[in-house]
């Protein structure tokens, strides 16, 4: 049988029970940081764009002339027209997942045997955002935006269909599809917003 040993409150001094020494020690860092500028932003009056590397809500890429050699391929086989989603329906990016169960996708094949997506819908209440099924996908048609914004009042919203992720494809591919793909877009914002980085 395990004794449990109890350790004895501290006695408080005289002058530490009258001007609350204790409490005054522990609202050092307080005063502080009170007379330091603030970094944090007057969300949702200011927002910041997040990095071009940011995992946001999940977004389609379209066909438009910029696809990769693999879809040179597998487009042989699929029915897609210009300006629409790339999507292959492979199930890569389901079978990378961490949660299958989000994803429904579905596609039939016509009559003269290639096929075509009819259905693809992620639901994002199950989503953990790791970013696995757009490195599983090899069209690089399912991206990550810089979208985070997705809360919602209703479950059924949280649902995002492949027209809405199509829109935001294109959305996010004209903004940004140019930008260098690195966390900051330069030194100066990155100083501006964290300070300057000393190592230790």
């Amino acid at each position: 049988m395990v004794k449990l040993k109890f350790l004895d409150r501290p006695k408080l001094s005289i002058w530490e029970r009258i001007i609350f020494l204790d409490f005054i020690k522990g609202l050092r860092v307080t005063f502080k940081n009170l007379i330091r500028k603030t970094i944090t932003t007057k969300y949702p009056y200011e927002k910041l764009t997040p990095p071009k590397r940011f995992r946001g809500v999940h977004a389609h890429r379209v066909k438009d002339g910029n696809e990769p050699l693999s879809f040179s391929v597998l487009g042989k086989f699929m029915e897609i027209g210009y300006d629409e989603s790339r999507c292959v329906a492979c199930y890569m990016c389901q079978q990378a997942c961490p949660m299958p169960t989000l994803f429904k996708i579905e596609a039939v094949q016509l009559p003269d045997g290639k096929k075509r997506v009819t259905k693809f819908e992620m639901n994002l209440l199950n989503c953990l955002y790791c970013g696995l099924c757009v490195d599983a996908c090899p069209v690089d048609c399912l991206i990550m935006t810089d979208v985070y914004e997705s809360a919602s009042y209703n479950r059924e919203n949280c649902v995002i269909k492949m027209d809405d992720m199509s829109d935001r494809g294109r959305d996010f591919d004209r903004r940004r599809l140019k930008e260098k793909d690195r966390i900051w877009i330069d030194n100066e914002e990155r100083t501006k917003l964290w300070g300057q980085i000393r190592w230790t």
